[in-house]
């Protein structure tokens, strides 16, 4: 049977269940205009300068999205950095040139770009190709005019869209005869750069770009963290902050945007060493996998356990398999339901790449990727190395001394710059990186007389028996230098934090909640106002990443207006606060049932009321938002249960099972 099912008909007055053995090809009981409408209403993010008409992929979080990415990058921290003792660094967003230049970003951080003819608009192919194919496939009206045969090719197209060059997508456009939205051709697709140019300095002569990613600032901190870490390896630097990228269609709210937040790992390990002694921690997990062949033979994803796949060479190594472990729990930690792991292809992967898997999030937009976790090998540190004649090394001491036979160069630096001058410094450069082979046979011709070499192809010189010698000698060594490979799992914070959003939204329609009786006149007033709408929002939020843990309610006006009201209200939020409990008043007119609601729609797991009662039988009542089960506490039991649960030391079952349920 197949991996991935349609979920059909769902109902969405309470949470949808999760079925972990069953992956939705459609996130089950979402409507998008509802949940847009709720965070446009609620202001959990919006369009940055929507007065000014506002600019594609540019986005602001409002106090109830900021204070979840806050929660978030908390999470996050706590997970990773905490766990596994890494070093946070915070690099500069503003990047020279020179840096891209070596690390391959200006020739090769593309995308393939069309237009349409006609109009001129602007579209990412790959993407355009994929949602272009998933109509195709989808659309009733259009996938019965296909064959079997036809269906199997759109769907392989589908899946390999992202990996393709340029000529490949000519071929499909052609084949297929794709046309824009508007009906018109397009022109040819070309390659264009993502990064945002900028000039740095006031005579604007030197070129800079504002970062697409965070790799490179903390890459090339190694030698600092290296030396931080007291030189012992593995050692690992992580990064939080803001990455720019020029997108050339930005769509689909937080999810393609230009300006956003990255959280980035760099684990340098010894390329001959990727056994990773924490991997059994790991190894038991089972995941949603996509792997390379199954996407070449247009296989479904399908559950694989994890030492398995790094048992049987599917994952590369187990430092790879042990992040991926990792970001498993992380995600799962954060409240995400649907997601698989696709590991890149040949064709899609970065030539210098080991192994790349991305955590794809399910999404109303279709599967997003969300986190990348790469095995890059040595390539950044190379790189950059050579181009600034810097040693990126770590030290690996040997368990026994070992004698090894190596080539032992002597160049006479004070005679070479005597007799070359201006030209020394390529000679001298030549004479101490010329290979093993190149170096003994030059030793030959020496021993015969002086020999002419091309030090480049601008300079040839001649060399006599006095400036140089290269002979092979046993060397006793306690251990070697080597360069580290890094092991890179990036995170796209908005990413995350939109899927989350979606998959923890839904509605409950035509819901009578009890609630503590009101007075007759705040009946009355909550009846002329419509209180009693037929759908609620919530937003199912884990209670460490709620903005506000718990909402403070007075029942009604009447009581909010009583002194011991006031009292609680004041003593309440001083004691969550001491505990670093966030909470929120509602002291409106509206029906408890009205604020229960607004409190539900921003994600507050716990509500507490104060009714009249209280004054005779000092309890509060506790509400829990999935759930609407409430129960009568005192107040310092409140404050008690409120943190614990936050914290995960109580559940909302062992609650109900201790203190008096209120009957509904």
């Amino acid at each position: 049977s197949k991996a991935t099912v349609s979920v059909l008909n769902c109902v969405d007055t309470m949470a949808v269940h999760h079925d972990p053995s069953v992956l939705p090809e459609v996130l089950p009981g979402f409507t998008r205009a509802e949940f847009e409408d709720t965070c446009k209403r609620r202001f959990i993010y919006g369009a940055g300068f929507d007065v000014y008409g506002g600019v594609a992929g540019l986005y602001d979080f409002g106090p109830v999205g900021c204070a979840v990415k806050a929660q978030f990058i908390q999470a996050w921290r706590e997970h990773f950095i905490l766990e596994e003792n890494m070093m946070e660094v915070d690099t500069t967003c503003l990047t020279p040139e020179e840096v891209f230049k070596t690390s391959g970003h200006t020739q090769r951080f593309t995308d393939v770009m069309m237009q349409d003819a006609v109009t001129g608009d602007l579209f990412r192919t790959d993407k355009y190709l994929e949602e272009w194919t998933q109509k195709q496939l989808t659309e009733p009206k259009l996938a019965k005019k296909l064959s079997d045969e036809q269906k199997g090719e759109l769907k392989d197209l589908h899946n390999k869209a992202d990996g393709m060059t340029i000529e490949e997508f000519k071929h499909h456009m052609a084949k297929w005869d794709v046309k824009s939205p508007k009906g018109n051709g397009f022109t040819e697709p070309k390659d264009f750069n993502l990064m945002f140019p900028t000039p740095i300095g006031p005579a604007g002569d030197r070129t800079g770009y504002l970062r697409p990613e965070l790799a490179q600032g903390i890459i090339l901190n190694f030698n600092r963290l290296l030396e931080f870490n007291g030189g012992r390896m593995p050692v690992a630097g992580a990064c939080i902050g803001q990455a720019f990228r020029n997108e050339i269609a930005p769509r689909n709210n937080l999810l393609r945007v230009r300006e956003f937040t990255l959280a980035e790992i760099e684990h340098f390990v010894n390329p001959n060493e990727k056994a990773c002694a924490k991997f059994a921690s790991v190894a038991h997990l089972d995941l949603w996998m996509w792997t390379k062949d199954d996407q070449e033979a247009t296989k479904d994803p399908r559950i694989i356990n994890l030492g398995k796949a790094v048992e049987e060479g599917i994952i590369d190594n187990e430092t790879l398999g042990y992040f991926i472990g990792r970001v498993v729990l992380f995600l799962n930690s954060v409240g995400i339901k649907y997601v698989r792991y696709r590991q890149h292809r040949s064709n899609e992967m970065a030539h210098y790449a080991q192994d790349c898997w991305d955590a794809e999030v399910l999404s109303s937009f279709g599967w997003v990727e969300c986190v990348g976790i790469a095995d890059r090998s040595c390539y950044d540190l190379n790189c950059h190395g050579k181009e600034t004649k810097t040693n990126f090394f770590a030290y690996e001491k040997y368990k026994e001394p070992k004698v090894v036979n190596e080539l032992d160069r002597k160049v006479e630096k004070g005679l070479v710059n005597k007799t070359f001058k201006r030209d020394a410094k390529p000679i001298l450069e030549y004479l101490e990186t010329l290979p093993e082979a190149e170096a003994l046979a030059l030793e030959a011709q020496l021993a015969a007389g002086d020999v002419e070499v091309a030090v480049n192809d601008a300079l040839k010189v001649t060399l006599t028996r006095k400036m140089a010698s290269f002979a092979m000698v046993d060397k006793k060594h306690e251990g070697y230098n080597y360069t580290p490979s890094v092991i890179e799992p990036s995170f796209g914070v908005g990413r995350i934090l939109y899927t989350l959003l979606e998959q923890a939204y839904y509605v409950r329609r035509d819901e009578k909640e009890a609630a503590p009786p009101a007075d007759k006149k705040e009946k009355a007033k909550d009846k002329k106002k419509g209180a009693d709408n037929d759908k609620r929002a919530v937003f199912s939020l884990p209670a460490s990443l709620a903005p506000y843990k718990v909402a403070i309610m007075p029942l009604s006006p009447s009581v909010f207006r009583e002194e011991y009201c006031q009292a609680l209200i004041k003593e309440l939020r001083a004691k969550f606060t001491a505990r670093a409990v966030t909470s929120k008043i509602d002291d409106g007119s509206q029906s408890i049932g009205r604020k229960y609601a607004r409190a539900d729609e921003i994600g507050v797991p716990f509500d507490i009321t104060i009714d009249t009662e209280y004054p005779t039988t000092k309890k509060l009542t506790l509400r829990e938002r999935d759930s609407t089960k409430q129960v009568f506490v005192t107040l310092d039991e409140a404050v008690s249960v409120v943190s614990e649960l936050c914290v995960g030391l109580k559940t909302w079952e062992s609650v109900l099972a201790e203190f008096p349920v209120k009957s509904e």
